[in-house]
Order: C-alpha cells, then sequence, then structure tokens
C-alpha cells in the first residue's frame, strides 16, 4: 500500500480516540446508574464534544480513504489485502479499533436501557390532578374554584 505510514498512523490515533470513547461511555453509564443529576450532565456535556470529534475523524478517514485509493474498502478489506509484517501490524490494529467500536455500542446501548426504563417509569407516574398544585395540558389547575387561572395568580 502507498502511504502506509499515513494509512497506519491515523487509524491508530483514530483508535485511541476510540478507547478514549469507550472509556466516556463507561462513565456515562456509571452516571445514569447513580441518578447523581450532576454528574450526568457533565458527562453528557463531555460526550456532545466527543461526537462532534466522531464525526471530524470520520469525515478525515473518508478523506484519506479517497486520497489512498481505498475509497468504498472497509478496514477489514485493506488488513486482507495486505501481506507479511504490513498485515500483522494492520490485522492487530484492526481488532484493537474493532473491539473499541463493538465495547462502545454495547456501553451506548446498556445506557439507553436505562433510559428507556427511567422514561417509561415516569411515564407511569400517577399524578393526583385534583391537586391544586398539578396544571392540565392546558396550563390551568382543574379545580372549579381555580379554572382558568394559573396557580401563580392565585392568592394565598
Amino acid at each position: 500500500m502507498k502511504n502506509y505510514e499515513e494509512f497506519y498512523d491515523f487509524m491508530d490515533r483514530y483508535t485511541e480516540f476510540y478507547d478514549e470513547v469507550l472509556e466516556k461511555e463507561k462513565e456515562k453509564l456509571e452516571a445514569l446508574s447513580s441518578d447523581d443529576l450532576a454528574q450526568i450532565n457533565r458527562i453528557l456535556s463531555e460526550y456532545q464534544v466527543l461526537v462532534k470529534k466522531t464525526e471530524q475523524y470520520e469525515k478525515k478517514r473518508m478523506e484519506l480513504f479517497k486520497e489512498l485509493g481505498l475509497e468504498n474498502m472497509t478496514f477489514r478489506a485493506i488488513v486482507e489485502s495486505e501481506s507479511g509484517d504490513c498485515r500483522e501490524e494492520l490485522e492487530d490494529l484492526f481488532y484493537r479499533f474493532r473491539e473499541a467500536v463493538v465495547k462502545t455500542k454495547e456501553y451506548n446501548n446498556k445506557s439507553l436501557e436505562i433510559v428507556r426504563e427511567n422514561v417509561k417509569t415516569l411515564g407511569n407516574i400517577n399524578y393526583d390532578e385534583g391537586d391544586p398544585a398539578c396544571y392540565n395540558k392546558h396550563g390551568t389547575v382543574p379545580e372549579k374554584r381555580f379554572s382558568s387561572m394559573n396557580l401563580l395568580d392565585k392568592k394565598a
């Protein structure tokens, strides 16, 4: 492969980045499991940055693959097209990359399951609609004496 070092160096950085993403996924899962809102907010803010970086890495990868004549080839296919020491190095890198991506997806799926369960639980909470502090879908309090009146407008 022409420009082997350039390809290898980029994919090595991309793999290291995915190792970082995996660690953040683990932190996100721990935060969601802890119900610590401050930690969840911090992790989700950091996660937004990682999403942007992932998009940038993927764009760079596509550009590099095109530049090297590897467009429309998978990493696996590139590895299989090589031989000797280059193939061994690329194969090791491929397995590291794949492991980081697969584990990242696993942790993300676990986090999504926790979020789904929490949303489901919130949806099952029964509010007492007779409680004057409970607004209906129109933003008013359903009690007769407070009808068409916002609770904040009510005299104490």
